[in-house]
């Protein structure tokens, strides 16, 4: 009786631990968000917003929607910088944002009129603060997560 349960529990730990990898993976990214708006407040459609992290130069992009919202999901964490622009707009740059695991910032773009040369950059030195979610995360090791049992 006692091996049956010690197979058993056995069986369970190497499915639990199996599927680790996977399940720690899908909560390791993160994703930037926000609205891109005129000075005006008016919202500004099409607009071509990319974000790189500045460490290993990954780029993704996204087009502002009709309500001038972006979306730029799975994103690994580390150092990144944003880049907005529109024809008629000046460009926008934002640097010095740090994601965190799970993190998903809001952070909303102000363009100005004027020519495409000319660019006005946004050095964020401050942390970015969470307001969606209340979970506190870590990167945890293989290693770490068997030894908590």
């Amino acid at each position: 009786m006692k091996r049956v349960v010690g197979c058993f529990v056995c069986g369970v730990l190497v499915i639990l631990l199996t599927g680790a990898p996977a399940w720690a993976q899908a909560g390791a990214n993160a994703q930037i968000s926000g609205a891109v708006k005129d000075t005006s407040g008016g919202v500004l459609p099409g607009v071509d917003v990319s974000v790189t992290q500045t460490d290993t130069g990954l780029k993704r992009n996204a087009i502002s929607d009709a309500d001038g919202s972006y979306v730029i999901p799975n994103l690994p964490p580390g150092p990144y910088k944003i880049e907005s622009t529109l024809q008629g707009f000046r460009s926008f740059i934002q640097t010095g944002i740090v994601l965190q695991i799970g993190a998903s910032p809001v952070i909303n773009v102000t363009m100005a009129v004027g020519q495409v040369s000319e660019t006005i950059t946004v050095q964020a030195n401050a942390s970015l603060v969470e307001t969606k979610n209340l979970g506190v995360g870590q990167v945890m090791t293989n290693k770490q997560i068997l030894e908590c049992h």
